[in-house]
Formats: C-alpha cells, sequence, structure tokens
C-alpha cells in the first residue's frame, strides 16, 4: 500500500489547466512571431518579449519593465543593443558557443518610452544578416504598475500562476509573457512545463 505522505508531497502536473492555457494562448493569435534575418532566408523566432509584425521594422514590442528577460529559439551568433543616448551594447558567439537564451537583460535598464533596437544574427546567418526587433518602453505608468506587480508576487507559485492567468483573461499577453519569463518567476511543475511547452512550440512554423 502506497505511503499517503508520500503521495501527498507529489501532485500531479495539473493538465487541464496547461491546455486551458496553451488553447488561450493559441487562440488568441499569441504565439512568439518568426523575424527574418537579412534576404538569407534564415529567421529568428523571438519567444520574449512579445513582439508584432510591423510594416517598416521586422518586429515591434512594448517593454512592460526595465529589464526584460530575452527569449529567442535560435542560438546566436551576435547579439546588439541600439540606443539613442546611449553606446551600443554588443556581444558575440561562435558557432561551437553560441549565445543562449533565456538571457537576462545585459544592458542598461529601459526607459518609459525609449527605443531600443535589438539586433540578432541567428546561427548560420552571414556577417551582416541581422533580424531587426524595435522595442519601446512602455509608459511610466504602465511600467510601475508591472514592476509593482512583480513585487508583491513574493516565491508562491500559486500566485505567480495566478497573476499569469489573470493577464491571459485578460488578453494582455504581454504581461502575461512578461509575468511567465520574469527573471524572479519561481520554478515549479505547471510553470516550468508551460514554459518549456511555449518554448518548444517556437513560432508554430
Amino acid at each position: 500500500m502506497a505511503d499517503a505522505k508520500a503521495t501527498a508531497a507529489a501532485p500531479p502536473l495539473r493538465l487541464p489547466w496547461m491546455a486551458a492555457c496553451l488553447a488561450l494562448l493559441i487562440l488568441g493569435g499569441s504565439d512568439p512571431v518568426t523575424v527574418a534575418a537579412g534576404g538569407e532566408g534564415v529567421a529568428v523566432c523571438v519567444v520574449a518579449p512579445r513582439i508584432e509584425p510591423l510594416d517598416g521594422v521586422d518586429a515591434y514590442g512594448i517593454v512592460l519593465t526595465p529589464e526584460p528577460m530575452l527569449v529567442v529559439v535560435e542560438p546566436l551568433l551576435e547579439l546588439q543593443i541600439q540606443r539613442q543616448q546611449l553606446a551600443p551594447w554588443q556581444r558575440r558567439g561562435n558557432r561551437s558557443q553560441p549565445i543562449l537564451t533565456p538571457l537576462a537583460w545585459p544592458a542598461a535598464p529601459i526607459e518609459p518610452n525609449e527605443p531600443v533596437l535589438l539586433q540578432l544574427r541567428p546561427l548560420g546567418a552571414g556577417r551582416e544578416a541581422f533580424a531587426h526587433v524595435q522595442l519601446v518602453g512602455a509608459s511610466a505608468e504602465r511600467m510601475e504598475q508591472t514592476v509593482r506587480l512583480l513585487e508583491t508576487l513574493g516565491s508562491n507559485p500559486d500566485t505567480w500562476q495566478a497573476a499569469f492567468e489573470q493577464a491571459l483573461e485578460r488578453g494582455d499577453v504581454p504581461l502575461a509573457w512578461t509575468v511567465l519569463f520574469d527573471r524572479r518567476s519561481p520554478p515549479s511543475p505547471e510553470l516550468n512545463e508551460l514554459r518549456r511547452l511555449v518554448f518548444e512550440r517556437g513560432c508554430g512554423d
């Protein structure tokens, strides 16, 4: 006969919840976006921050926190961060040691309403073949609200899960993504599995 205490200590994953969340993500058109790198047929799938295709640039996204987590499916040979008032930030990898994500924001914090250009060169791309992602800091009020929310979630995975679900139910996919991939988001079977599924699903190509 199984030990009741041992059984209680290891609850199963809440798979119905996981399936419902993924259904909301898919039906809500919240798949990550593939961004072409130059004209070489090489692309990157940007998972976080949440971005959208936009005419004039490869993709565009509003950043809700000063230091967003970067999540890209493909390994990168080069990452550049271009700012109007600051010197560019750059990191280079190579074929044997590419840049891998998730990557905590490596540059100075993003200010409210500040435009920031990400340039990403994936593995297999030529020296000048970059995907361009235009990020913009959210309004000061929106950033402050988001930072305050994240600071109040503490270390309880259930609290983070509830915040993620509530944002998704409201259709606020950028906030849901921010909660799910924030560096302070604690590990839990449900959250870890959701992150894994979102990352492995990629851009649905």
